[in-house]
Formats: structure tokens, C-alpha cells, sequence
């Protein structure tokens, strides 16, 4: 029997790119052969497209120039009736009068697995592109995506679910560059100090500052304005953790995690989450470690990679499970599943909280609906094993499919076929 190929689509225009090639290493390592055979395409960070045998090893992805020299170009092809990678042209054969002839080759997928964190991937724009190519993916849909991409839409969703949230101030960075001392003003009118800035749609804890007086709300403005067109501040909250869950699941069927903490000092860094610390050599702190991470993460062509070098998320320190009341646990992972549905998010997402221990009270702080490392590592702590979660995922995707392939698209219409418009409506006198 045949096996899926399944497009494993990572990289990007994205701040987050380098995290995107980690995640797809791992999710190609761990992909059953006996059931999927994985494509890598690799969208560099100029936005071109690649495919090609040397994406395997990840080794490859230090010299990145080196890597396109030997990988070959394609472009997505969102023609319905031939959905896939086309090779770019190449001349075949000599034509009348010198001129030559191109060939252009497509190489079919079955399903797409979107694996590009952040902008132009997470936040639903290469969704769309599979939706116009009629072919299944792995994930939630364009609305889900573009929404928990965007931390304001996000509340404002959740706010209507009665899911709570923590108050806010967005301000536009045109805003900012025209009449900071306004902005200054009304974000201080509002919230005391500490306050946090962020950009309004990226991931990673990237641009993201704690602001502690004017000086530094000033500074914290600039840094997340040239990450983004919107900032968005919120007052710092007392005596929380930080607390995430994952949720997997289509539709009605969902289910959560295990809750895990992730371990910091102060804010959560892109470095805390990605770049192991030399005591941990790049496994997981404060709980038991991954089999993923104990084996040694593997290149999909089977060498296994340095040790100390980032295994994604997994290579973070947290406390897994986190130290919460069984009851407050409970509450945690009933609240992801109601923002998982709320957002309409499919596949599998990870949902940060910040939560009071003391008083159990808790906040949404967002939706990751492309997880770093797609939360494997929770679901390993939850008993399902990393293919097994890549192998419901490609699952759920193939049954939405299905079920879309039932809503009807065409309307049959005489519109055209009659007398032409005389450009406007005709208006009786």
C-alpha cells in the first residue's frame, strides 16, 4: 500500500524561522515511514521555495546559502486539479528557430503540514493558499489561524466566550511615532507601573518588553514597533505563574494535556524557550524528560545532532506537571478546551495561562495554534507518543477535508447568460 506524502512546510519570512526548521526536524524524525513519506519544503527567509533530499539533514541549515545552491526551487501550485510543487522550468529540448522548450514538473502531496511559525504561516496566509488548492492540512483553518495570531482579536473572541483576560491598551504605531508623549500619557492614566509591551501578532515572547517607569515604556515602544503596526501594553499582574496547556482535536472531539510551567526570571525570552542552558544539554528541567529529548533528536536522515544543540521547546525548562491543586488543574484544561473552541482552532494548540495558585483564580494570556514543537513533549507526559500525535493530526485534517468536500461552492445562474448590464441599475421613473 501506498504511503501519504505529506508536505512538511517550514522556514519562512518569519522572526521565528530558525524555530519553524527546528519543529519540522522534529516532526519528520518522528512521522511513521511505514504509513507517511515526508516532502520537505524549505520557504527561505527571502520567501522562496525549496524541496529536495539535502532539507533532511539538519546539519545542512548552517550555511543556509549552501543549503539553496544544492536544494531545488519550486513554487506552490494552487491549481485545483493538480495541487503540489512545481519544479521550476528548465529547458528540455531545442525548438525551432534555437528557442527551447520548458518543462515543468509537478510532484503531487496529499496532505500539507504547515510548520512555519509566525508570520506568513501561523497567522492563516499560507492556510488560505491550501484552501485555494483544494488540499487537506494539518492544523486550524484561515479564520482560526489569523485570529490567534493577533492577541487583541484573540480577547476580544474570548471576552464573548466569558473567558478572562487581562485588560489592555493597543495603540497603532502610527500612533506612537506621531505623539509618543499622548501615548505615554493615556497608557499611564490607565495601568501602573510595571507594564508589558508587545507586538499585537507575534510569537516567542520576540519584542516583548516589561516596562518599569517612562524611560523604559519609552524603550519598550520602539523595540515592539519594529516588530509590528500595532503594540499592545497590559498592566503586570502579582503573584502568578505562567502555566500552558495543550489541546488536540476537530470539531466537538477535543481533549487537553497535561499542564506544564515553564521555568524563568521575569519574562519568558526567546532564549528561555529555544536555547538550552549548558547545565541542561538540552533537556527539559524540573520534570521527567521526553523520550524525544532522552533519545537525542535525530535528523530525518537517522545522524543524530550534537548534544546542547535547541531541541525547540522541548528543550526549555519547566515542571511537568505543573504544581497546581488537582482542582485548579482541572480548571486550567477546561478553560484551553474552551478557547480552542471558541477560536474554532483545530490540529493540535497550546494555550498560555497566568494563573494565581493561591486563589485559583487565572488568565488567558493567548493561543499558540502552531505550538513550538507542536507540544509534543506534553502529550508524551499526557501518553501519547509523538508519532502517534502527527499520525491524528494528518488524521484530522484528511476528515475535514472530507466533511468540506460536502459544502457546496457553485450556483447554478442564468446572471451572465441573459441580456448585457447597461453598467448601473435602471431606475423607473
Amino acid at each position: 500500500m501506498p504511503t501519504a506524502r505529506i508536505a512538511m512546510i517550514f522556514g519562512g519570512r518569519s522572526v521565528e524561522h530558525e524555530v519553524s526548521v527546528i519543529t519540522a526536524h522534529q516532526a519528520m524524525a518522528a512521522l511513521p515511514r511505514d504509513r507517511f513519506t515526508p516532502v520537505p519544503v524549505y520557504i527561505a527567509k527571502s520567501g522562496r521555495w525549496y524541496t529536495g533530499d539535502v532539507l533532511h539533514d539538519l546539519n545542512n541549515f548552517k550555511d543556509l546559502d549552501a543549503l539553496t545552491e544544492q536544494a531545488r526551487p519550486v513554487v506552490f501550485s494552487s491549481d485545483t486539479a493538480r495541487p503540489g510543487l512545481l519544479y521550476e522550468p528548465t529547458p528540455q529540448r531545442a525548438r525551432l528557430f534555437g528557442g527551447r522548450a520548458q518543462e515543468q514538473l509537478t510532484e503531487p502531496i496529499d496532505v500539507a503540514f504547515p510548520l512555519v511559525h509566525g508570520s506568513h504561516g501561523e497567522d492563516g496566509t499560507l492556510q488560505g493558499l491550501f484552501e485555494l488548492a483544494d488540499l487537506p492540512y494539518v492544523g486550524s483553518g484561515v479564520a482560526a489561524s489569523a485570529i490567534g495570531m493577533d492577541k487583541r482579536l484573540t480577547k476580544s473572541i474570548l471576552r464573548d466566550a466569558g473567558l478572562p483576560v487581562i485588560d489592555d491598551i493597543v495603540v497603532s504605531r502610527a500612533q506612537w511615532q506621531r505623539d509618543a508623549e499622548a501615548v505615554l500619557t493615556l497608557i499611564e492614566s490607565r495601568f501602573e507601573y510595571p507594564v508589558f509591551v508587545k507586538p499585537c501578532t507575534l510569537g516567542s515572547s520576540i519584542g516583548v518588553s516589561r516596562a518599569t517607569d517612562r524611560a523604559t515604556l519609552t524603550d519598550a515602544m520602539d523595540v515592539a514597533a519594529t516588530y509590528d503596526l500595532r503594540l499592545l501594553v497590559e498592566p503586570a499582574q502579582q503573584d502568578i505563574i505562567e502555566v500552558n496547556c495543550s489541546v488536540l482535536g476537530y470539531g466537538d472531539d477535543s481533549k487537553a494535556s497535561t499542564c506544564e510551567q515553564p521555568i524563568s526570571e521575569g519574562v519568558l525570552s526567546f532564549a528561555d524557550k529555544y536555547l538550552p542552558s549548558a547545565d541542561q544539554g538540552g533537556a527539559a528541567k524540573g520534570g521527567a524528560t521526553s523520550s524525544f529529548a532522552k533519545q537525542g533528536m535525530r535528523n530525518t536522515s537517522g545522524q543524530p545532532t550534537k548534544r546542547g544543540e535547541s531541541q525547540g521547546m522541548a528543550s526549555a525548562r519547566r515542571l511537568i506537571p505543573a504544581p497546581l491543586d488537582p482542582a485548579l488543574t482541572q480548571t486550567v484544561q477546561q478553560a484551553a478546551i474552551r478557547v480552542f473552541s471558541a477560536l474554532g482552532a483545530a490540529g493540535v494548540a497550546r494555550v498560555d495561562f497566568f494563573v494565581r495558585p493561591q486563589t485559583g483564580d487565572y488568565y488567558v494570556n493567548e493561543i499558540n495554534t502552531l505550538p513550538g514543537s507542536l507540544a509534543f513533549y506534553l502529550w508524551e507526559h499526557s501518553g501519547v507518543a509523538f508519532p502517534d500525535l502527527l499520525t491524528a493530526l494528518i488524521g484530522f485534517a484528511q476528515m475535514r477535508y472530507r466533511e468540506k468536500r460536502r459544502i457546496t461552492y457553485t450556483f447554478a445562474s442564468s446572471l451572465l447568460s441573459g441580456k448585457p448590464f447597461g453598467g448601473s441599475k435602471q431606475v423607473q421613473a
